[in-house]
C-alpha cells in the first residue's frame, strides 16, 4: 500500500470521526435545557427574548381597568426551540380575563405560559404570537420575565459542519486524483508489459539467426540473461535493472552475426588468427548496439562481457570496477552457461568442476563478489533449475 492511499486512508478515518463527534455534540453533549431572565427595560439583552405592548385599554368600573397585551417571543439564534415556556409574576389584585395562542396555570402570584401543541417549536429567525387581557385595580406593569427553553442542535448548525464538509470536499478531490493515477499507473504497466514482450519477441527473433549460425550454442543466449537477471535480484539491484539485465544477456552474443562459420562452428583449436577473429565479436556487438539507447547497459554488456576482472581480457584490457556492472554480471553468467553445457570441443562439466573453477578465477577473471552469488546458486541448485528446459 503506498503513502497516498494510506494518507486517503487516514483522512477518510478523521473525516468520519469529525462527523460522528459534530452528531455527539448536536444530540447529547451540548446542554439543551436554558433559562433566561431579564427586566422588561433591557428585552433584547439575548438572542432568545420576548417583546410586550398594550394594543387596548378600557376602564371597566371606577375599581378596575383592563387592557390587552400582545406577546412576541423571538429567536435570533441559529438553531430552533422547542418547549418554551415564558412566566412572571402577576399582582394579587389582578386575574387573566382572556388569553389566546397559548396554555397557561397560575401557581400562587406565577403565570407560567407554555406553547399549543402547534406552536411548540420556535424556528431560528422566527417568533411566536399570542396575547392576553388583564382585569385590575391597576395598570399591569411587568416585571422581571423569565424565559426557559430547549435548544434543538441541529449538525448542520455546528462550527465543525462545515470545516468537515470542506474537508469531505478535499478528500474527494484526493480520491479522484489517486484513482487518476491509479488508472494512469495501470495504463503504463501495461504499456510497458507489451513494450517488454515485443522487445523479447524482437530479440528472440534476432538470436534465432545466432543460434542457426552456431547450433552448439543453442538456447545460451537466454539461458544467460536468466543467470544474470537472477544474479542482479540478489546483488539487490531494481527491478528495472533486472529487466535490462536480461535483455542484455539475450543480446550479448549478438556480434557473433558478424563471425564467418567455419570459425564459429571449428571443432578444433583455433589459431592465433582464429581467435583474434573471434575475439571481434565483442567489438562487433558493441558498435551495432551503439544506437540501442532504450535500455540502458545492453552495449556495455555486448562489449564488455569478455573483460577479466585482473585486466587480461579484451577487447579493451578493461580491469576491477572499470570493467562496467552489466559486463562482469553477464561474464560470469555467460561463463556458466559455457561450463554447464555441451560444446563442440568438449563436454559439459561436473558441478564440482564448475565451482572449482569460479573459486580459482575469483578475483583474477571474475569480480570476486559476483562469483561469490554464482558459487551460492550453483551450490544450492538455482542456477540448474533455472536453466534446465531452456
Amino acid at each position: 500500500m503506498n503513502k497516498k492511499v494510506k494518507l486517503l486512508i487516514l483522512a477518510a478515518i478523521v473525516i468520519i470521526f469529525g462527523f460522528i463527534l459534530n452528531f455527539l455534540l448536536a444530540s447529547y453533549i451540548l446542554p439543551a435545557d436554558k433559562t433566561l431572565t431579564y427586566n422588561w427595560e433591557f428585552p433584547t439583552n439575548s438572542a432568545i427574548y420576548t417583546t410586550m405592548f398594550v394594543s387596548k385599554e378600557w376602564d371597566d368600573s371606577v375599581d378596575t381597568v383592563g387592557a390587552q397585551y400582545d406577546w412576541v417571543i423571538c429567536n435570533t439564534t441559529k438553531n430552533d426551540v422547542e418547549k418554551w415556556t415564558v412566566s412572571f409574576e402577576l399582582p394579587e389584585d389582578t386575574y387573566i380575563d382572556s388569553i389566546w395562542n397559548v396554555d397557561y396555570r397560575i401557581v400562587g402570584t406565577t403565570v407560567e405560559l407554555t406553547p399549543l401543541n402547534y406552536d411548540d417549536v420556535i424556528k431560528a429567525g422566527s417568533d411566536q404570537t399570542f396575547g392576553m387581557i388583564l382585569i385590575g385595580k391597576d395598570e399591569f406593569v411587568p416585571g422581571p420575565v423569565n424565559i426557559g427553553y430547549s435548544v434543538i442542535y441541529s449538525a448542520t448548525s455546528l462550527p465543525l459542519f462545515p470545516i468537515m464538509c470542506f474537508l469531505s470536499f478535499l478528500w474527494a478531490l484526493f480520491f479522484v486524483q489517486i484513482l487518476s493515477e491509479e488508472r494512469i499507473r495501470r495504463q503504463e504497466r501495461a504499456r510497458k508489459q507489451q513494450d517488454k514482450e515485443t522487445i523479447i519477441q524482437s530479440m528472440s527473433t534476432f538470436i534465432n539467426f545466432i543460434d542457426a549460425k552456431d547450433p552448439y550454442t543453442k538456447g545460451h543466449s537466454q539461458r544467460v540473461a536468466t543467470i544474470a537477471s537472477e544474479l542482479g535480484k540478489r546483488m539487490g539491484l531494481d527491478s528495472e535493472i533486472t529487466s535490462h539485465l536480461y535483455y542484455a544477456g539475450i543480446l550479448h552474443d549478438s556480434g557473433k552475426i558478424g563471425i564467418p562459420d567455419n570459425i564459429l562452428k571449428k571443432v578444433g583449436i583455433l589459431s592465433s588468427d582464429e581467435y583474434y577473429v573471434i575475439q571481434q565479436h565483442a567489438i562487433i556487438g558493441g558498435h551495432m548496439l551503439e544506437g540501442f539507447t532504450a535500455i540502458n547497459g545492453i552495449r556495455e554488456a555486448a562489449m564488455y562481457h569478455h573483460e577479466r576482472y585482473d585486466g587480461n581480457g579484451y577487447p579493451e584490457g578493461l580491469k576491477g570496477d572499470n570493467i562496467p556492472l552489466f559486463g562482469r554480471i553477464i561474464c560470469v553468467a555467460d561463463t556458466y552457461d559455457a561450463m554447464a553445457r555441451d560444446r563442440c570441443y568438449r563436454k559439459h562439466l561436473s558441478k564440482e568442476k564448475m565451482l572449482q573453477e569460479f573459486k580459482d578465477n575469483s578475483g583474477t577473471q571474475f569480480d570476486p563478489d559476483i562469483v561469490k552469488i554464482m558459487i551460492a546458486m550453483v551450490e544450492d541448485g538455482t542456477a540448474e533449475k533455472l536453466t534446465a528446459k531452456l
